[in-house]
């Protein structure tokens, strides 16, 4: 398991960021970089090609905007609300997330390599068709969220709650939910070879195939 872990690239920040205000990002040419912003709401990229490089966000609101195509590399989320955000084919690549809300965030078709996100709020959240390598979601709340045809790549759940979310057409070989609680996820039968799971999620497993588990 540490081998895994280990394998997610951390942020690479700098000591020192400019702090700028939302409205700056538009005097930048779209390239954002050694930035810090903190305790206000961010306007929405509308479909402008953004790209954020080595930079910090928190206490932050991107709820309701339309941030769909923009990249973030090397960024940090602190405490920031991404409640409802439109963020299809998004990349985040050597990312965290914490302590933050994406409930009913869309983020389908995006690219997510060497991301943590972690004491999050992530119900109803949307990654549906996106390409996840290196993904670590610690101790969230990922219950109704949907995964419908992810292509995974070192995924990891670590103490979360997956109660119906949706797995369907995503190969879990190798993803480990062990740790994890939930009372019914959607899965497609042949995708689950090689998932890692606990005893009691193998015998809801064999339930849900129609097999009747005799306990002695």
């Amino acid at each position: 398991m540490a081998e895994k872990r280990d394998k997610r690239v951390k942020p690479k920040l700098s000591m020192e960021h400019e702090l700028l205000r939302p409205s700056d990002i538009w005097m930048r040419e779209r390239f954002i970089e050694q930035a810090r912003f903190e305790g206000g709401v961010m306007p929405g990229a509308d479909g402008v090609s953004l790209v954020f490089d080595n930079c910090v966000f928190k206490d932050m609101s991107f709820a309701n905007s339309d941030w769909r195509g923009v990249e973030f590399v090397d960024v940090l989320f602190q405490t920031c609300d991404f409640s409802n955000v439109q963020m299809g084919n998004v990349m985040f690549h050597r990312c965290e997330i914490v302590n933050s809300k994406l409930t009913g965030a869309d983020l389908a078709n995006s690219n997510v390599g060497h991301l943590l996100v972690k004491d999050s709020d992530a119900r109803y959240a949307n990654f549906n068709f996106s390409e996840i390598k290196e993904v670590e979601f610690t101790d969230c709340n990922l219950m109704d969220s949907d995964f419908y045809e992810c292509k995974f790549n070192q995924v990891r759940f670590e103490k979360c709650k997956l109660d119906n979310a949706n797995f369907s057409e995503t190969d879990l070989d190798g993803v480990d939910l062990s740790s994890s609680t939930y009372e019914n996820i959607e899965v497609t039968v042949p995708k689950i070879a090689g998932c890692i799971v606990s005893i009691e999620q193998a015998l809801g497993f064999a339930r849900a195939l129609g097999l009747t588990v005799k306990e002695e």
